[in-house]
């Protein structure tokens, strides 16, 4: 069969409806920091915040959140207030 099925392309080109992830690394940072700082950057509950730094911990990585570039700028950008290592994907 040759024909392919292309995912996650956006049919009319424009980038900015492309959807990205935004990564948290596991770092040497004091951990209600990481949680107070999830919490102001995406509005999340502790809970949910709790788990993305859990699984950061435990796995070396966690998604944070998909969305658009702008959205995740955002995002990033106040995780980066205290350094936080993040990746745009």
């Amino acid at each position: 069969m040759t024909d392919t099925i292309l995912k996650n392309k956006s049919i009319t080109g424009d980038e900015s409806s492309v959807l990205h992830k935004l990564i948290l690394f596991n770092s040497n940072h004091i951990w209600d920091d990481v949680i107070s700082q999830l919490c102001k950057a995406t509005g999340f509950d502790m809970l949910k915040c709790e788990q993305i730094a859990v699984f950061a911990h435990t796995k070396g990585k966690a998604l944070v959140c998909t969305g658009e570039i702008s959205k995740l700028n955002n995002i990033n950008s106040v995780l980066k207030e205290i350094n936080l290592i993040t990746e745009i994907e």
